[in-house]
């Protein structure tokens, strides 16, 4: 087999309800997410040992989530096959953005094709589920309705912008951090939502985010009055975002405002699925 690449896709999480708790102490979620073009890349050879290098981040073997992922698929199907698996990062980290999850599902998908699996979706998303909530969603099609922790999935009937501005911020927000502040908030579940209509940017992990990050509130309200549009945050921070009709319209935003917001602009599009193999 030769080699492989594979371009693994950033996500938005266009709305984000919190609806319960598991007994071990899970939050019950239900979102709209949707992937967008902002990716970072994976080079799959095969080799006789399992290995990955990742350029743009520094992260121990232990807590490195693609060389877990291979281990896992390797031990699940049997082969005595290996791979070097070369990460390069381009998804800003501790954004919300699933860089991690993107790239563990892209891991999988490429490593299905390079060894000659032959697994499918589901068996691959099985393997995904151990290794984060949101990998599924990744390895299938986008936007999707997420519900339980993130691996119910279903096809969304919604219209979707054209492109979305993405601003990071020069912070990150720890997802553990923010959950603790929302469970110590004491706010309500939500209702469930009606899978379908129009879609307005919400998520109930706004004000626990704000709470651990107040600058976050400051940045959202400049962003709004600036385009003069509703601005949404993505998993549980840091990145907001905003939608236009057309790249070109975003493109001419993020140019008008990189230096008048702190942080860095993208500007990315909506795909039809989490990852893609490339030539």
């Amino acid at each position: 087999m030769a080699d492989v690449r594979v371009l693994a896709y950033a996500k938005l999480n266009l709305i984000l309800k919190v609806v319960g708790r598991r007994e071990d102490g899970y939050h019950l979620l239900q979102s709209l997410m949707c992937a967008v073009d902002l990716y970072d890349e994976l080079f799959l050879v095969l080799a006789g040992d399992l290995t990955v290098e990742v350029e743009g981040l520094d992260i121990p073997p232990e807590d490195n989530l693609v060389l877990r992922a291979a281990r896992l698929l390797r031990d699940r199907v049997g082969t005595g096959k290996g791979a070097h698996i070369r990460v390069i990062k381009r998804i800003p980290v501790g954004a919300g953005l699933g860089g991690g999850s993107s790239d563990t599902a892209a891991a999988l998908a490429g490593l299905n094709r390079l060894w000659g699996l032959g697994l499918s979706r589901a068996a691959l998303q099985e393997v995904g589920l151990k290794l984060g909530a949101d990998v599924p969603f990744f390895l299938g099609e986008s936007p999707a309705w997420a519900e339980g922790v993130g691996e119910r999935l279903s096809p969304a009937q919604v219209k979707l912008p054209g492109a979305f501005l993405i601003l990071v911020p020069p912070f990150s927000c720890s997802t553990p951090e923010v959950y603790r502040l929302y469970d110590e908030l004491s706010l309500p579940p939500s209702c469930p939502l009606r899978l379908g209509g129009e879609i307005r940017f919400d998520n109930d992990l706004w004000p626990a985010a704000v709470r651990l990050r107040p600058e976050l509130g400051r940045l959202r309200s400049r962003l709004e009055a600036l385009t003069g549009l509703g601005v949404g945050m993505t998993g549980s921070g840091s990145a907001l975002f905003c939608a236009f009709s057309s790249r070109d319209q975003a493109e001419k935003a993020a140019q008008s405002l990189k230096k008048t917001v702190e942080g860095k602009l993208f500007v990315a599009a909506p795909v039809p699925r989490g990852y893609k193999f490339a030539a």
